[in-house]
C-alpha cells in the first residue's frame, strides 16, 4: 500500500466508531464523560452526537431528550454506586475497625461527589427548583442518598454498642458528617483559606477520617430539641 493510501486508510478509521459497541453504549458513554467533564448545562445533544461518532437523530431514536439521556447515562449509575456504597459500609460494620469503617465512609461518599462534583452542583441548585429541568433528577439522587445514610445510620447503633461509643443523636450526627464531606468538595471555591493550596484527595480523607474518629469517640451527653 502507498503511503498516500496508508495515510487514507489511518484517516477512515480513526473517523470510524467502534465496531464492537452498539450505538446506544457509544451514546452513554459519550454522555457521561461530557456531563462529568463540562455538567449538564453546558452539553448540548449535538456534542454527545459527535462524540458518539453517530448523528444527532440517532441519540433522539433512542432518548427522547437530553434529560433522558442524562438520566440514563448518570443518574441511573450515581443511585447504583450509592446503593453499593452504603450497603458496603454496613457489610464491614460488622467486624471492621472504628478506623476502616470511618475511612469507608469517607472515601467512598467523598469519591462519588469528587468525580461528578459538577453534576453535585446543578442538581443541589436544582433540587430547591421545581422548575428546573433536572429537579425530578436532583429528587432521586437526594432521596436515594438519604436512604443509603440511612442504612448507615441503623447500623451504627451495633457499632457503637460493640465498641462502647459514647452516646450520640445519629441523625444529627450522620447528616453533620454527610455535609462536611459534600461541602469540601462543592464548596471548594467557598470554604478553604484563601491564598492557600486546596488540599488534595488524600489528605482530605484522611482529615475527615481523623474528625469522625475524635468526634465519635470522645464525646460528652448530647443535647437534644
Amino acid at each position: 500500500m502507498s503511503p498516500r493510501a496508508s495515510k487514507l486508510a489511518a484517516s477512515r478509521s480513526a473517523k470510524e466508531p467502534p465496531e464492537r459497541e452498539s450505538v446506544r453504549e457509544r451514546l452513554l458513554k459519550a454522555a457521561h464523560e461530557l456531563f462529568t467533564e463540562q455538567g449538564y448545562r453546558a452539553t448540548t445533544t449535538k456534542q454527545i452526537a459527535a462524540r458518539a461518532q453517530v448523528a444527532e437523530l440517532s441519540l433522539f431514536r433512542h432518548f427522547g431528550s437530553k434529560a433522558d439521556i442524562f438520566e440514563a447515562s448518570v443518574l441511573e449509575p450515581l443511585k447504583t454506586y450509592i446503593r453499593q456504597w452504603s450497603q458496603s459500609w454496613v457489610d464491614v460494620a460488622a467486624e471492621a475497625t472504628l478506623e476502616t469503617m470511618a475511612g469507608q465512609l469517607v472515601e467512598g461518599l467523598y469519591t462519588l461527589i469528587k468525580q461528578d462534583y459538577r453534576i453535585f452542583q446543578e442538581l443541589i441548585a436544582a433540587r430547591s427548583d421545581p422548575r428546573s429541568d433536572l429537579y425530578s433528577a436532583a429528587v432521586e439522587v437526594s432521596t436515594e442518598l438519604r436512604k443509603g445514610l440511612r442504612a448507615v445510620h441503623d447500623a451504627s447503633f451495633d457499632v457503637a454498642n460493640r465498641y462502647g461509643l459514647p452516646a450520640d443523636d445519629k441523625p444529627a450526627t450522620i447528616g453533620a458528617v454527610a455535609a462536611m464531606i459534600i461541602g469540601s468538595v462543592v464548596l471548594e471555591d467557598w470554604v478553604y483559606p484563601a491564598q492557600r493550596r486546596i488540599p488534595g484527595r488524600d489528605r482530605m480523607i484522611r482529615e475527615l477520617t481523623r474528625m469522625i474518629i475524635d468526634g465519635t469517640t470522645h464525646r460528652g451527653e448530647p443535647g437534644r430539641d
